[in-house]
């Protein structure tokens, strides 16, 4: 367990029990099924009791899935029933909202129900009807409807449905229920459907990782959250050994003249000290003393310091995860950080000199080596804020699940945990 789970359990002292309900759950491939999943994994790492009914899927030690059949909307009984309803027979339909019903009672009981979905989509109506149902007599149940599709504002679902029951039930609201959008489009057209005012509707919406495209190696997960990586802005790398060549006294300059701007950068050079000269060492001291009289102590962080050596893949993780690499060598024989970081498409600022140039022809943020810091902040600040670096912060700051889970989702969770079950 990383630290940051660690704390996330720490600071939620009070387990809540929360049901999650949807019609599939993971392995099950679409986007509410990701979503599902990616709150069960958030909610348990938290301390909280979290698990899935659906009615297909499959139950892992991360992600517990209890499967009721007929929550699946292919299910056949659950066509069948969609069929006759169009033919006008309801007996199929009042047949199976009343089992749905039934299997679904122990699960309304003294718990939080997120249920995804089910109260504005069309794909399983008697399992919408089985809610109002339960609704109409449970008393102890806090439910939320989570909702990321409406089928009555979407023109390819609106000519299936009817203005009478049950399809009306898609768009009738419940006073007990907390409605909760994934986006403000979606909120827009929650509110308006279902006459409700846009701050009782919360939006929380869909987080992201780079995890799954990227998984992460154990060390690179312990240099970011020792460093309070994702916390920082911009976050330079500075893939070179500590060396007096590499002239890091600007690079920690750069940082002090970043954080006179009003950011909150992060300096990493990743090396240890060069082996071939003992001096090194003594120049690694300078530059903690230069860092800590400019002020910088948790915005400059020698990774020798820390006792971390960075492999290969740990080097690669952590390009990726940077805003942009930093050089601010006098001289290089080549230059092989910009080679690596253009081949990963980060962006590059370092010194215009022969071996930069000739890696990056004009495709680096050149400064000159006697540039004052200032200048070359400014620099960097300005091209950060274009394009995919400043697409890249704005998804970091406001759509990644660790922040989504401590700024909107146990916010809910703790309001409902503590709120009236009756409005």
């Amino acid at each position: 367990m990383t630290r940051a789970e660690s704390g996330e359990r720490a600071s939620n002292s009070s387990c809540v029990e929360i049901l999650l309900l949807h019609y599939t759950a993971p392995p099950v491939v679409g986007g509410v099924e990701s979503v599902l999943g990616a709150h069960v994994r958030l909610l348990r790492r938290a301390g909280h009791e979290a698990h899935i009914v659906a009615g297909r899927g499959r139950s892992t030690r991360e992600v517990p899935v209890t499967v009721l059949p007929l929550l699946y909307g292919r299910h056949p009984e659950v066509q069948a029933a969609h069929r006759a309803l169009r033919g006008g027979d309801l007996r199929p339909f009042k047949v199976l909202r009343d089992r749905i019903a039934e299997e679904l009672t122990p699960f309304f009981r003294e718990r939080i129900v997120l249920v995804h979905n089910v109260f504005t989509l069309d794909r399983n109506l008697p399992l919408t009807a089985a809610l109002h149902r339960l609704l109409d007599h449970q008393r102890n149940v806090r439910v939320v409807a989570w909702t990321h599709d409406l089928s009555w504002t979407n023109p390819l679902d609106r000519p299936r449905l009817r203005p009478e029951e049950p399809w009306t039930l898609l768009c009738t609201p419940r006073p007990e229920v907390t409605y909760v959008a994934i986006s403000e489009a979606v909120q827009t057209k929650l509110v308006e459907l279902f006459g409700l005012r846009r701050a009782d509707v919360p939006v929380v919406p869909t987080g992201t990782s780079l995890d799954p495209f990227h998984p992460v190696q154990r060390t690179t997960r312990r240099i970011l959250d020792l460093v309070g990586w994702d916390a920082h802005f911009p976050v330079l790398l500075v893939p070179v050994r500590i060396t007096r060549r590499k002239n890091l006294e600007l690079a920690v300059r750069i940082g002090a003249a970043l954080r006179a701007r009003g950011t909150d950068p992060l300096v990493v050079v990743t090396g240890p000290p060069g082996a071939h000269t003992a001096a090194n060492r003594e120049y690694l001291a300078e530059l903690q003393r230069l860092r800590e009289a400019l002020g910088l102590r948790d915005g400059c962080v020698f990774l020798a310091e820390r006792g971390i050596r960075c492999t290969a893949r740990v080097l690669g993780d952590l390009y990726l995860m940077a805003d942009g690499v930093l050089l601010t060598s006098t001289w290089e024989g080549f230059g092989m950080p910009v080679a690596e970081a253009g081949l990963l498409r980060v962006p590059v600022f370092c010194p215009r000199i022969p071996a930069t140039e000739e890696v990056a022809g004009a495709h680096a943020h050149f400064f000159n080596p006697e540039d004052p810091p200032k200048r070359i902040a400014d620099r960097i600040l300005a091209a950060l804020a274009e394009g995919a670096p400043a697409l890249r912060r704005r998804v970091l700051e406001r759509f990644t699940w660790p922040r989504i889970l401590h700024r909107e989702i146990l916010p809910l969770l703790a309001r409902l945990a503590y709120a009236d079950v009756r409005r």
